[in-house]
């Protein structure tokens, strides 16, 4: 990869809210079955109205979540340890048709998460990542804590983490993967249909592939170029 100085911003993403889309996508998909990874309040957990599954370890419901729902199950644990013990297909009774993947913003992270996901579900499923198109530098720092590059952004406070590295990762080792990105507000929704449960790719590769981006920023890489 090479290195390119990059620190210019560039447009906002204006479309409408990842709840927003997601919903929407709840309505024309009809999933039978859907999974969310980091529910905090439980904001987009309302709009699935079929058997679900939600994970995080620390969230906070604090509004009406069942809705339709004949099943809503909440696990107030890390994703790690959740498919560590069990199998969403075996407590759904069906696998996954949508799923949504907001949790812990390091793509280390989030890359193990997809990879637990994907084979749990069929090929025409859908798998939603969040946070992963950040605008600025800003956004996309590691530390949650440094505020180093503060002064770039026109979100202060906002973090997406390095989760953008699992965008790269999944177009190098999966080239068969569909994906597309809306232009959601604030930090962009990504989505990956034509999966395949069976791959064992990214699992094989996963050392491999986290090492390779270990030590590249966003800076580094070219904010521009991911954009692009």
């Amino acid at each position: 990869m090479s290195t390119i100085a990059d620190t210019a911003p560039v447009p906002m993403l204006t479309g409408p809210r990842h709840e927003e889309v997601l919903a929407a996508l709840h309505q024309i998909l009809q999933p039978r079955t859907y999974l969310e990874i980091g529910i905090e309040q439980g904001q987009t957990l309302r709009a699935a109205q079929c058997p679900s599954i939600a994970i995080d370890p620390a969230f906070s419901v604090d509004q009406t979540i069942i809705g339709e729902k004949s099943e809503c199950l909440l696990y107030r644990m890390s994703s790690d340890r959740f498919f560590d013990r069990h199998d969403p297909a075996v407590l759904l009774g069906d696998r996954i048709d949508l799923a949504f993947l907001d949790g812990l913003h390091l793509y280390e992270f989030l890359l193990r998460d997809f990879i637990n996901v994907e084979r749990c579900c069929r090929r025409n499923s859908v798998i939603l990542l969040h946070d992963c198109v950040p605008t600025d530098l800003y956004l996309a720092r590691r530390e949650r804590q440094d505020e180093s590059l503060r002064p770039l952004t026109r979100i202060p406070g906002g973090w997406c983490g390095d989760v953008w590295k699992t965008i790269l990762i999944l177009r190098a080792y999966r080239p068969d993967l569909r994906i597309e990105t809306f232009d959601s507000a604030l930090t962009g929704l990504v989505l990956v249909t034509n999966l395949d449960p069976d791959s064992r790719v990214l699992a094989d590769s996963y050392v491999e592939a986290v090492e390779a981006l270990a030590e590249i920023s966003l800076q580094d890489y070219g904010l521009r170029r991911y954009i692009e």
